[in-house]
């Protein structure tokens, strides 16, 4: 019975919200002028409570390296708090897990490392419609790699990011 009951709260609050899944894509400059592209894919759990995948990812080159190869994967708890009918603010937390590889301008060995941590992030949305807002947002990726001869302080340690939800 309390599976039953726990079953239909579940289909009554899905089909009450607004939409049941968003999916994402933005853009940022990086702190050391990288440019980063992130999308996710996010579900409403209850209300405005709901979970996002992120995945995150350098797509321009830092000029110490040969290669550069930056990915990160988040799973967030987020809580979209409307402030008006046109804007809200998400905070969102979670995990991030990082994997870096690196390879030094004129050097043949490759660095690789793989750091996982608790992370946070904020959001600010503005509505366009019911199923298009933009987003301006803040998520704060630390700076846990340990790679031997490379100064972690060039990596992008924090992503202030423009981008686009469309709910579903």
């Amino acid at each position: 019975m309390k599976k039953i009951i726990l079953g239909i709260f579940l289909i009554s609050n899905i089909m009450l919200a607004d939409g049941f899944a968003q999916v994402g894509l933005g853009y940022s400059r990086g702190n050391n002028d990288g440019d980063i592209a992130t999308g996710f894919v996010g579900a409403k759990v209850l209300s405005n409570i709901g979970l996002r995948l992120e995945y995150t990812k350098n797509i321009s080159e830092h000029p110490e390296f040969s290669k550069e190869d930056i990915s990160r994967y988040g799973l967030f708890a987020t809580y979209t708090l409307p402030l008006t009918s046109s804007f809200s603010i998400t905070p969102k937390m979670g995990v991030l897990k990082t994997d870096g590889e690196f390879q030094v301008q004129d050097a043949i060995d490759t660095i690789s490392d793989s750091s996982t941590e608790f992370t946070y992030g904020l959001e600010l949305n503005y509505s366009y419609n019911e199923l298009v807002s933009f987003f301006v947002g803040y998520t704060d990726y630390g700076n846990k790699l340990d790679i031997k001869s490379i100064d972690t302080s060039k990596m992008d340690t924090q992503n202030y990011t423009i981008g686009i939800k469309i709910d579903m």
